[in-house]
């Protein structure tokens, strides 16, 4: 038996060094997520660039719930994905675009002028069905700035890593008073979430990220510019978990037998 537990807790010491090192990762990996920041409220004073080359405030942008999409249009990675995704949500979901609410895409890459956010806008509503929706879906561009006060404001971290951003993948929820509402992570979205987040944000009311576990399962690969599942952290959890239950178990057994005698 004590051999057993000398080997039990060897490991257990060895798994920890592992957890703990693919800790350190996440936090890094942490560093370019979402800083959530429910029931704040994104900086209205940020100046964007429409697609009509004219100088606006978010706060006159804003007139009602809104799905904020913050990307930026060469990215060879998961923002092409999830633009694709919010084409789809707008098509499916339950709420009228432009009445209900509306989608609004800026790019954090200060150097992406507004003729790029159009001819991307463009790709993507040619593969929509419903183009009337699609007016509602508006693209934007900004200055390094003002960038740096909307990223901060929503808790949106990225690095500028080999001529390419590492960033987090997902969508911001804003009331129309700028309100964060709620995180959707990912790069598709079910129509009911949106539906739901939609009128939640209609209230005012904040509610839980959607997707989170989604943060500690899959890891950013900065080679593939693309989120990974990652094995070996999910593994480590799992491992640890039932070695912690073994020990538990043969913990109790031991002092079971002490009883019995």
């Amino acid at each position: 038996m004590s051999q057993l537990k000398q080997f039990l807790a060897l490991f257990i010491y060895l798994i920890s060094i592992e957890s703990f090192s693919q800790t350190a990762l996440f936090d890094k990996q942490m560093q370019v997520s979402f800083d959530e920041k429910q029931g704040q409220f994104a900086a209205l004073d940020t100046k964007l660039v429409n697609e009509n080359g004219d100088t606006v405030l978010l706060k006159n942008v804003l007139d009602k719930p809104a799905i904020l999409n913050l990307v930026y249009y060469e990215c060879a990675g998961t923002c092409s994905p999830l633009m694709f995704g919010v084409s789809k949500f707008i098509e499916e979901v339950d709420l009228k675009p432009g009445k209900d609410y509306e989608v609004i895409t800026i790019s954090f890459d200060p150097t992406e002028k507004i003729d790029l956010g159009i001819k991307k806008k463009a790709a993507y509503v040619s593969m929509m069905k419903n183009k009337e929706a699609a007016k509602y879906w508006r693209f934007f561009v900004s200055d390094s700035l003002n960038i740096a006060k909307l990223t901060k404001s929503v808790g949106f971290n990225y690095q500028k890593i080999n001529n390419q951003y590492v960033h987090p993948t997902g969508l911001i929820a804003l009331g129309s008073d700028g309100k964060i509402i709620r995180y959707l992570r990912g790069i598709n979205f079910l129509p009911f979430d949106i539906k739901i987040t939609m009128v939640e944000a209609a209230k005012g009311k904040i509610g839980p990220s959607i997707n989170r576990l989604l943060a500690i399962c899959y890891s950013y690969d900065t080679k593939g510019n693309q989120f990974v599942f990652n094995v070996t952290r999910v593994s480590a959890i799992v491992i640890t978990f039932i070695m912690i239950l073994i020990f538990i178990v043969l913990a109790f057994s031991r002092v079971k037998l002490k009883i019995n005698k």
